[in-house]
């Protein structure tokens, strides 16, 4: 079978089973084999949470696998190889540029003449992880194996995203924008390092609306403000049954609202009388009141129900 075809039958392979998981993995790591003559090779997957990558397959010694799940993300040469988003293989470097760990605890001591490592996208431009393979030949990979491995570089990297196709779109991790995927049975995945679980945790205000569309409604179309901890965040939800996305990103308060303000808006958006809004604040009826003057004069709303109707607006959850 050439490489070519040898190609178009794995792309067909990730496509259809993705390579997210060890087995799926595996499966893909022995259909390159056919498109990239290596002796070693390893597909791994980045952890944004842990920081570190993780090896679904490999046919590396487990002291390399070890050094390419823990250490290899902060070798100066991965982090050239990370921004420049292409295959790059050993003599693709300058013989300066061939010295550090990569070359001290893998090419050197393994007696590797070329190899490549290629980092890996999702189609919103998250790092999702990266393969490496290894050759005793100093004549391989060649040119045409190179651009191969370009050519299935989206298709690889859409088999590790962890997000499924239907709800892909967003881009965690960059621009403050942070994110994670809430799987049907409650499993979530972050998407990025500074990812917040607890949105999604039992309690939050959040989780309605997650589970909501985790059953089949429509996400909501606009922007949600979510106040956790005295902080404002700003949420969207993207997905259907059985997997939600949710990105988020801190935010100034609207109207430069107070904490306390913000309850009291939410209050007003779900009918609670002066009352019940102290009784659930723990506030008196006077400092209620109080509250109700500054939202109405931070917000422009002459009364309550305008206020009331900004607060759905807003998409605010406060409890």
């Amino acid at each position: 079978m050439s490489a070519p075809t040898a190609a178009r039958e794995l792309r067909s392979v990730l496509r259809r089973t993705g390579s997210r998981t060890p087995a799926a993995a595996a499966a893909v790591l022995d259909g390159l084999r056919r498109v990239l003559p290596a002796d070693c090779a390893a597909i791994s997957r980045w952890d944004p949470a842990a920081r570190r990558h993780v090896t679904l397959a490999a046919s590396y010694p487990a002291a390399t696998t070890a050094f390419l799940d823990a250490r290899m993300h902060a070798d100066p040469l991965f982090c050239a190889v990370r921004a420049g988003r292409v295959p790059v293989r050993v003599r693709d470097l300058a013989p300066a540029r061939r010295r550090g760990e990569i070359f001290d605890s893998v090419i050197g001591p393994l007696g590797f003449r070329d190899g490549l490592t290629q980092c890996l996208f999702a189609a919103d431009g998250r790092y999702v992880g990266m393969l490496n393979a290894s050759t005793l030949d100093p004549g391989q990979p060649d040119d045409d194996v190179v651009a191969l491995l370009d050519l299935l570089a989206d298709d690889l990297g859409a088999a590790l995203d962890p997000v499924p196709p239907p709800v892909r779109g967003g881009a965690p991790g960059e621009g403050g924008v942070d994110g994670m995927l809430v799987a049907a049975g409650g499993a979530v995945t972050p998407l990025s390092a500074a990812a917040r679980p607890e949105l999604v945790a039992d309690g939050s205000p959040l989780r309605p609306w997650v589970a909501a569309v985790l059953a089949g409604r429509p996400p909501p179309p606009g922007t949600l403000h979510v106040l956790r901890e005295g902080r404002v965040l700003a949420v969207r939800l993207s997905g259907g049954p059985g997997w939600v996305v949710v990105l988020h990103e801190d935010v100034a308060a609207p109207f430069g609202l107070t904490p306390r303000e913000l309850q009291v808006l939410d209050a007003l958006s779900r009918g609670r009388t002066n009352p019940e809004i102290g009784r659930d604040l723990a506030v008196g009826a006077r400092t209620v009141a109080t509250h109700v003057e500054h939202v109405l004069a931070k917000t422009g709303c002459p009364n309550r129900v305008a206020a009331a109707r900004l607060a759905t607006r807003l998409g605010l959850l406060t409890r």
